[in-house]
């Protein structure tokens, strides 16, 4: 089977020792916060039995990767020193990769701190995800010399240029960033692109970028989107509070399905797997036994 060029079998997101195969399925990440200002659910998991539970919870609801969060990347949010996101998150880390109920979960760290992400590493900790997407070349030393799964997110810095987004450029920019860490490297198949849904453009140019999925396929990288509770989902729907918004992001990853997306990044597991289920088996043909939790 083709798509964009390439073999669905050949593709593959490969983090430590961990290989999931791209093109078949698309994947569920589960958001674990453990920050109190989230604009979601800022305070619900900032105890580590908590959070390690709500994680066991969102596998078991069809999660096959966890990204853990020490600091908040809400609009107006204020940034975290580097040793008070480590307390944050250390603890919760710790207890997850020790936790046997998520043998074989794939543990992602969301920071964007070099320092941050080294100890993460050290700890064992196989995916790193930066919202500056690798911007920063401190942040490319950082995980050059692991075996890490990366996420590398469009981003820039404000202001940003005037007028709409142009998908096309963001391409170019995830490639040549992409290439850069090549260098430094990192192989490819190591790094999902994340469009960055909520991030460095304007709320209506979402629904250009969504508009524009297939563009981000068939490249170097798989493709990882994160719409959950987007602030451009409430607008549209006049649904002022973040969890109102679960059906909507529910649909928003169906139809990613559809564009080729490899991973859906969200708060609600359990309402997000039953629409991906169906989405798989509709454009992908996968069984309803395939459909699971699990890899």
């Amino acid at each position: 089977m083709q798509e964009g060029g390439r073999r669905v079998e050949d593709r593959r997101f490969r983090f430590g020792g961990t290989v999931l195969p791209l093109g078949r399925r698309t994947y569920i990440m589960g958001i674990l916060n453990v920050t109190p200002d989230s604009f979601s659910d800022g305070g619900a998991w900032l105890d580590p039995a908590a959070a390690v539970a709500h994680a066991r919870a969102m596998v078991a609801e069809g999660a096959v990767l966890i990204d853990v969060g020490g600091e908040s990347t809400r609009p107006g949010h204020v940034p975290v020193p580097l040793e008070e996101e480590w307390r944050r998150v250390a603890p919760v880390l710790e207890r997850l990769l020790d936790e046997p109920a998520l043998a074989g979960v794939g543990i992602s760290l969301d920071t964007r701190k070099p320092e941050v992400a080294r100890r993460a590493l050290r700890l064992g900790v196989p995916i790193i995800n930066d919202v500056e997407g690798f911007r920063d070349p401190a942040m490319v030393e950082a995980v050059a010399d692991s075996s890490a799964g990366l996420v590398m997110m469009f981003n820039r810095p404000r202001p940003y240029p005037p007028g709409a987004v142009d998908p096309a450029a963001m391409r170019q920019t995830l490639e040549e960033r992409t290439r850069t860490m090549e260098r430094a490297g990192i192989a490819a198949e190591r790094i999902l692109w994340d469009p960055g849904l909520g991030f460095a453009y304007a709320v209506e140019d979402n629904w250009t970028v969504l508009r524009s999925l297939t563009v981000f396929g068939g490249g170097p990288a798989g493709l990882l989107l994160g719409p959950s509770r987007k602030r451009f989902l409430g607008a549209l729907l006049d649904r002022p509070r973040p969890p109102e918004r679960d059906v909507a992001t529910a649909a928003v990853a169906a139809l990613a399905v559809a564009a080729g997306v490899d991973v859906v990044r969200v708060h609600n597991v359990a309402v997000t797997r039953d629409a991906v289920a169906v989405a798989d088996a509709w454009y992908r043909g996968r069984q309803p036994q395939e459909a699971g939790g699990g890899t």
